[in-house]
């Protein structure tokens, strides 16, 4: 029994001496995040609309304003353009069965 208990004692005193050692790397586990900066959450808002043309109407068609779009760590100015507009399907009523 004493035989065992020294072995355990033993192995014990072996790990605790291996976690007392200093670690062979400190950033061994550390996530590198390169710092420009106050960190922000949310970019900051758009500069006011730009001011441009608005063609005249023409069917089937409608204008979209031009927008600011974030892009990267800066905003980039989308011109305005007509869209097409889609007709709407009327969908057909739900049939319930009785």
């Amino acid at each position: 029994m004493l035989k065992y208990l020294s072995g355990l004692l033993a192995v014990s005193a072996f790990f605790a001496a291996i976690m007392a050692l200093p670690p062979v790397s400190g950033t061994a586990h550390a996530q590198f995040v390169p710092y420009e900066g106050p960190y922000r959450q949310m970019p900051p808002p758009p500069p006011h609309p730009r001011r441009e043309p608005v063609p005249p109407y023409r069917y089937g068609m409608r204008w979209e304003r031009g927008h600011w779009q974030w892009v990267g760590n800066g905003y980039r100015w989308i011109p305005g353009h007509m869209v097409r507009i889609r007709p709407v399907r009327p969908q057909p009523a739900p049939f319930y069965p009785r």
